[in-house]
C-alpha cells in the first residue's frame, strides 16, 4: 500500500504545472471538474500498474463505476464531500481554498480509502 501512496505522491509531484487550486476547480463547468479528475486518476495510476495492476485498477474503478441509484460512483461521491467540508472551513475562516490544491484532495481520499498497511 505505501507503493500505491509514492505512486501517487510522484505523480502528484510530476506534473506541478497541473496544479489546480479549490478555487479555481470549483470555478470551471462540472464537466470540465470532472474530465480534470479523470485526467489526473489515469495518470496517477498509470505508473502503479507496472507494480501492482490489481490496485491501480481498484482505485480506477473507485472513481469510475457509478453505484447503483446513485448518480455518482463511490470515489467522486467522496470527493464531493471533501470539497463540501473544505468549502465549509473557507466560509468560517478556517481554510483558503486558494491555497488547496485539488489533486491534494484526491490523493487524501485515495488515502482514506486505501490505506497504507500497518507495519508489523
Amino acid at each position: 500500500m505505501r507503493l500505491v501512496i509514492a505512486v501517487l505522491a510522484l505523480s502528484f509531484l510530476m506534473f506541478p504545472a497541473r496544479a489546480m487550486s479549490l478555487s479555481e476547480f470549483e470555478a470551471k463547468p462540472a464537466h470540465d471538474q470532472s474530465v480534470y479528475v479523470v485526467n489526473f486518476i489515469e495518470k496517477s495510476t498509470a505508473a502503479l500498474y507496472a507494480k501492482n495492476p490489481g490496485m491501480a485498477q481498484a482505485i480506477r474503478d473507485w472513481f469510475s463505476k457509478v453505484q447503483d441509484g446513485k448518480p455518482f460512483s463511490e470515489g467522486m461521491e467522496k470527493l464531493g464531500v471533501e470539497m463540501t467540508a473544505l468549502d465549509l472551513l473557507a466560509r468560517e475562516g478556517k481554510a483558503d481554498l486558494s491555497k488547496i490544491q485539488v489533486e491534494g484532495v484526491i490523493v487524501k481520499v485515495i488515502k482514506d480509502k486505501f490505506p497504507p498497511q500497518a507495519q508489523h
